[in-house]
């Protein structure tokens, strides 16, 4: 059974992520959009899944996120944060891109490819899938 985000666990990690207390964002987040966004990956239509497989409802996740902007600021940093908390609640491990450290430079590329709208959910849920690790 798929472990989902809800708002108290998106404020924590943007309290994480931004060094801003999660009460404090709480005040000046768009909740609606961050709803929103952390639904999405369960979304369904007379019992059929919006977006099957884990890999697909990581990728929403992280692109609604993107690109509901719900966040003041730092709405890619969560993003991408809460999609690595999503993928390690769920059992899975979250494998970087080789190379990519220490300035991250393919996953910033993505995020920032995916947040302007340069890169399709569908290309991003590939990108997912080739790193995640374990099964669920």
């Amino acid at each position: 059974m798929i472990q989902y985000l809800g708002l108290a666990d998106l404020l924590l990690i943007g309290e994480a992520v931004l060094g801003i207390p999660a009460e404090t964002l709480a005040l000046t987040t768009d909740l609606a959009l961050a709803d929103s966004a952390l639904n999405a990956p369960v979304a369904s239509y007379a019992g059929t899944e919006a977006h099957p497989g884990f890999a697909a409802k990581a990728a929403v996740l992280c692109a609604r996120l993107c690109r509901n902007h719900p966040f003041v600021d730092g709405n890619k940093r969560v993003a991408y944060e809460a999609l690595r908390e999503f993928v390690a609640r769920n059992g899975r491990e979250w494998i970087a891109p080789k190379g990519d450290y220490p300035a991250g430079d393919e996953t910033v590329k993505i995020i920032w490819g995916l947040a302007a709208g340069r890169v399709s959910e569908a290309d991003f849920t590939t990108w997912v899938s080739a790193r995640l690790g374990g099964e669920a």
